[in-house]
């Protein structure tokens, strides 16, 4: 087993022991090998060294899944900086919050993303470079783009490839990723590259994973999934991990065949829409052998004989690691996993933080048993950071209960955040963009049940007095201004104010209660009819 935990002597590690072994494989583009990702990376990194990035300095990326997102992350390691993956499909306010607030001096971002993000690019106050992939400078600059210094990704990889020396710690933070704001704006969650390193071996063992597995992803790299199972599960054990652009129901299955993979991990709806498509005669005829379900089908037996495969669940959060998980071994209905004891206390509390027995439920909160295991705290949000981490415990913000077994089973969320097809959703940064309409008074974003599991979104918008105020054009405003898992699938217009709280918060309990009513219209299935209604 590897003693140095940090990703640079990981990857140098195989580079020299492996060199010619697969490493990734994005699309139908040739696979990467371990002594390829060193040699490129190392010349990245001195690229980044020398347009000013030092040990601590933030790297943005606004990049689809393509091999530039780990060159870039892995040559930023080298140097002891920090990576920072934006999600693609954010603009306006909130990408200008995340830019923003991870203070990065150089961004890395596709030219096809430019267009309508140039305007928020070019008034980041940080931002002294900016990488272009896909295109060139000129492209960039014809978009609009006036950052001082504008350079094209192949630029990065002519410098030398000999190795970087710097003094990496496994402490040391690698990774700020963006969780949804609950009642605030986007936190950013600053990971160590110990809490990586960690969480490979966690889901290894839930998963039974071993140097001989392999690992197939359609999701993106902005998020934790991608990067921990898809890139550093073969980074420490020496294997491959494949990539796609994005999930499809109809291509899923022949991906999977192409790459070989025997692991991979369903998230949100995946499971639900694979298991809804026509049963075939080659449902079975496949390479994969374990998957993780997050969360848990309540068809997991059947799911498991028609596709051929064994499932698998955890619980954790991208600032906690795997704190519970399920083995191929052992698992119980409905319980998200058996505390990792070894390395967690999970505890069930009640609104004062007060230990509750098995079987009861309140707020989970966690502690880790050895330093460095879960996450630095968020970025640049002290006051944040301090008020998760009230009396010593990390509080969740979600609910549910243990039982006498020390099996956890999540019940709900507590927070205000809705998760939609395995996304989180901040409701305050929602409602923050459609209240800038200039005909909305004020406006609610709520949770209602969906059939793919998980959440749906519903708007609930209260319309200016004597201003009128059209469904179709306030769903097509959240089109332009949102990215499309926020875009609402429910929407309501009403005049009446919506229910406070007595300190005159938005009653969102009221609201959930109040659910879907004949005014409200669906989106996806209804059409508008005169005041909203569905027909």
């Amino acid at each position: 087993m590897l003693s140095d935990h940090t990703l640079p002597t990981i990857l140098a590690h195989w580079a020299e022991r492996a060199a010619e072994r697969e490493f990734l494989q994005f699309g139908d583009e040739p696979a990467c090998t371990f002594l390829d990702m060193e040699f490129t990376t190392n010349r990245v990194a001195r690229s980044l060294r020398g347009y000013g990035v030092q040990t601590g300095d933030r790297v943005a990326m606004l990049l689809p899944n393509r091999i530039e997102v780990v060159h870039t992350w892995f040559g930023a390691a080298k140097l002891g900086a920090i990576e920072v993956p934006v999600n693609i499909e954010l603009k306006g306010k909130l990408l200008a919050h995340v830019l923003s607030n991870s203070g990065a001096g150089v961004l890395v971002c596709d030219v096809s993303l430019l267009e309508q993000r140039v305007e928020i690019i070019n008034v980041i106050p940080d931002l002294h470079t900016v990488v272009i992939v896909g295109g060139s400078p000129e492209q960039a600059r014809a978009a609009g783009l006036t950052v001082r210094r504008v350079v094209p990704f192949a630029e990065l990889l002519t410098a030398d490839s000999t190795p970087v020396r710097s003094d990496v710690r496994h402490t040391d933070p690698m990774a700020i990723l963006y969780t949804s704001g609950t009642t605030g704006p986007a936190k950013g969650v600053v990971l160590s590259h110990q809490q990586y390193f960690l969480w490979v071996q966690l889901y290894a063992r839930s998963l039974g994973l071993t140097r001989e597995d392999s690992y197939f992803s359609p999701l993106p790299l902005f998020h934790a999934d991608a990067q921990l199972w898809g890139v550093y599960f073969p980074l420490v054990f020496g294997t491959k991990g494949t990539f796609q652009q994005r999930f499809s129901v109809s291509r899923f299955w022949p991906q999977v065949r192409a790459s070989g993979a025997t692991a991979t991990n369903l998230l949100g709806a995946m499971a639900q829409l694979l298991w809804k498509a026509p049963a075939t005669a080659d449902d079975t005829e496949h390479s994969l052998r374990i998957a993780q379900a997050l969360p848990m089908i309540p068809f997991k037996r059947e799911f498991e004989r028609r596709f051929g495969l064994q499932l698998v669940t955890a619980y954790g959060q991208t600032e906690t690691n795997w704190v519970s998980y399920d083995t191929t071994r052992e698992s119980r209905p409905g319980s998200a996993g058996k505390v990792a004891s070894e390395h967690f206390e999970v505890r069930i509390v009640d609104e004062l933080d007060e230990p509750l027995p098995p079987g009861a439920t309140g707020e989970i909160v966690v502690r880790p048993k050895h330093a460095w295991s879960i996450s630095l705290g968020y970025h640049a949000m002290p006051e944040e950071t301090h008020r998760a981490w009230r009396n010593l415990w990390f509080h969740t913000g979600d609910a549910g209960y243990l039982d006498e077994d020390g099996w956890l089973y999540f019940v709900d969320r507590i927070k205000d955040v809705i998760r939609r097809r395995g996304e989180n959703i901040s409701a305050f940064e929602l409602e923050s963009v459609v209240n800038d309409h200039p005909a909305v008074r004020e406006c609610a974003a709520i949770a209602v049940s969906s059939e793919l599991s998980e959440d749906d979104v519903m708007l609930i918008a209260v319309a200016e007095p004597g201003v009128a105020l059209d469904a179709a054009e306030l769903l097509a405003y959240c089109r332009r201004q949102l990215p499309k898992y926020m875009v609402p699938r429910y929407l309501e217009i009403v005049r009446e104010p919506l229910p406070r709280t007595p300190t005159e918060k938005i009653s969102k309990p009221d609201l959930r209660r109040r659910g879907l009513t004949p005014a409200t219209w669906d989106t996806e299935r209804g059409e508008v009819a005169e005041g909203g209604a569905v027909r």
